[in-house]
């Protein structure tokens, strides 16, 4: 085969490629107007250009692994109620603390921060602090008993749809926490309701106790309540709760909101993976994994806790004055144990949205009706020591926060890409397929007239040989 020959047979296989394909444009290609090829030939190149550029931002964004979110709201017949912890501000009694200047001394030192200094140097070597058990490890039993009485106590009186309930022993447990004692409930109890409204689901009666109030964590007086997934660990939650104060009536509206993020590879936020489990198998929850860093952090450094958990002992009056009372802040800042401790989201949570409101308790009437009913002399009594108030749904339902794929399937990415170059070349998968062949048949014409040049060079060489040889 001559170099014509093969010249004229790429000549007709470009012009049976481009008069068939389906890419746009290419059939103007074999146009013998110059001027129109020209034409013809940058828009092609410059669709395909861009379709290049637009084909790798598509597979970039795909393999970002982009998501969104979505709202969806369940509505519920029946919902469980969710878990309630409530402490009081300012929980040590002061009837029950020993009266003496050098136990002032040491609970001065280690309230709030702001009064930080407000107290005299300690004589530790003093007989007095080894003798009322400043050294000792505690329990919990020994800790509540400086405390004012949480039922019966702090919790007067509780009803729930409007049932009243007489023993909260049975439906709220004590637990100590860093702050001090709490009571929480749906710990052995769970509570559900088909009821909305402030009539309804939990109201409850608090006591602080001014009368009896000694130093505490903080300088106000009052209660904190939080609400949250039973499962979870409010005081590790990132969110403080709610403080009310005695002399009102308070109203709290709950709205419900799960959130469920997609695991690896999909972002939760634009940093993190979430998390599904722990290495054990269990329920990932994000507060379990600061408490543990928490406890980790601070055994760590006093070989103690400041709370009951696990078998970790609880840290003597002494080891938490020397090592992790508040006032000192290297702790209970925290910030030195985030840095070393990582806790992504958990891929499926409940969180709680209170609307708070409040009126002032109780109005004169019910005032002078309430101390008869108690002979009661004091005429703020109520108003300088209760709390009243109503938690309860606004509606029974669920508001769930999804995360879900831009991408459902590989489906997708493939229609994208076909949108993209149907639209700059009119092409398909069999145009490209079309394309393949056609640089296929040109590989493999290059190929051979490669090849026969090298057998031409060849020849040549062998017969240069020859005639060298024969002169």
């Amino acid at each position: 085969m001559t170099d014509g020959d093969r010249q004229q047979t790429l000549a007709t296989v470009w012009g049976e490629f481009s008069q068939s394909t389906g890419f746009h444009g290419v059939n103007k290609l074999a146009n013998g107007n110059k001027l129109r090829c020209l034409f013809w030939l940058c828009s092609f190149l410059a669709c395909a250009v861009y379709l290049t550029y637009v084909i790798i931002q598509e597979l970039g964004n795909y393999y970002n692994y982009p998501t969104y979110t979505t709202l969806e709201v369940e509505r519920h017949s029946e919902i469980e109620f969710p878990a309630v912890t409530i402490c009081n501000l300012n929980s040590l009694s002061k009837s029950l603390v020993l009266n003496d200047s050098r136990v002032d001394n040491y609970y001065l030192s280690i309230g709030p921060r702001q009064i930080f200094g407000m107290y005299n140097e300690f004589n530790w070597s003093d007989p007095f602090y080894e003798q009322n058990g400043f050294f000792k490890n505690r329990t919990v039993e020994e800790i509540l008993l400086e405390h004012k009485e949480l039922h019966k106590g702090l919790f007067n009186s509780f009803m729930f749809d409007q049932t009243p309930y007489f023993y909260s022993e049975e439906y709220f447990s004590v637990e100590l926490k860093p702050n001090g004692p709490c009571l929480t409930s749906n710990k052995t109890k769970i509570f559900k309701t088909s009821y909305t409204g402030s009539e309804y689901n939990f109201v409850m009666w608090l006591n602080v106790d001014r009368k009896n109030s000694y130093f505490g964590q903080w300088l106000g007086e009052g209660v904190q309540f939080t609400v949250h997934d039973k499962e979870e660990d409010p005081h590790f939650q990132g969110s403080s709760g709610y403080y009310i104060e005695p002399g009102h009536e308070y109203y709290g509206a709950l709205r419900k909101y799960t959130y469920e993020y997609l695991s690896e590879p999909f972002r939760a936020t634009p940093t993190e993976f979430c998390r599904e489990s722990f290495e054990d198998g269990k329920k990932y929850l994000s507060t379990k994994c600061w408490k543990e860093c928490y406890v980790s952090y601070i055994y760590g450094a006093c070989k103690c806790i400041d709370f009951d958990y696990k078998d970790y002992p609880i840290c003597s009056k002494y080891e938490y004055f020397k090592c992790a009372r508040p006032a000192k802040g290297e702790f209970y800042g925290n910030s030195k144990m985030k840095t070393g401790c990582h806790c992504p989201p958990a891929c499926s949570s409940t969180r709680y949205e209170v609307t708070l409101s409040s009126s002032i308790f109780p109005s004169d009437f019910y005032n002078d009706f309430l101390l008869k009913a108690v002979n009661e002399f004091e005429q703020d009594y109520y108003r300088k020591n209760f709390i009243v108030i109503h938690i309860y749904f606004d509606e029974l339902k669920t508001t769930i926060v999804k995360q879900l794929p831009v991408y459902g399937s590989s489906v997708e990415i493939f229609g994208n890409l076909g949108g993209q170059m149907g639209l700059f070349l009119g092409a398909s998968i069999l145009t490209i397929t079309e394309l393949g062949e056609f640089l296929g048949f040109v590989l493999w014409f290059i190929w051979k007239k490669c090849k026969n040049r090298n057998r031409t060079n060849f020849s040549k060489e062998k017969n240069v040989i020859a005639t060298l040889q024969e002169m």
